[in-house]
């Protein structure tokens, strides 16, 4: 993730965060649809929901937000925060059961766990 955003952050700098972000998934695409001819994909046993496609909603805000991200405060900083809101935010859509995931609920290590990913973020940001 960070040297991918390390490469966004730079050709988002030379043609803008918009037509880069187009850039990334205009060859995203031409990749996938490659794969997709040459390698075996299984049948689709399930009806598709309007859920079940989100992620490609989310893919141009999260590629804008990381590039972004890098571009002001640096790969390590903003990989450290990134990594921190996936985690943390993952804990909550484990904990919650969202979006058809396996309902879990937090232990107490998982809770001091993510007590000390908000803290060491708080520390490796404000020492910058």
């Amino acid at each position: 993730m960070a040297l991918q955003g390390v490469f966004n952050s730079r050709l988002s700098e030379k043609v803008g965060l918009f037509r880069s972000n187009l850039y990334v998934h205009g060859i995203a695409l031409g990749l996938a649809f490659i794969l997709y001819l040459f390698a075996p994909h299984p049948v689709i046993r399930e009806k598709l929901t309007f859920v079940d496609f989100l992620g490609g909603f989310l893919a141009p805000a999260i590629i804008l937000l990381v590039a972004y991200g890098i571009a002001r405060s640096g790969a390590f900083y903003a990989t450290v925060a990134i990594v921190a809101a996936q985690t943390l935010s993952a804990a909550l859509l484990d904990n919650l059961g969202l979006f058809g995931l396996e309902k879990r609920p937090f232990t107490f290590t998982e809770f001091l766990g993510g007590v000390l990913i908000v803290v060491g973020v708080y520390l490796v940001l404000k020492i910058k």
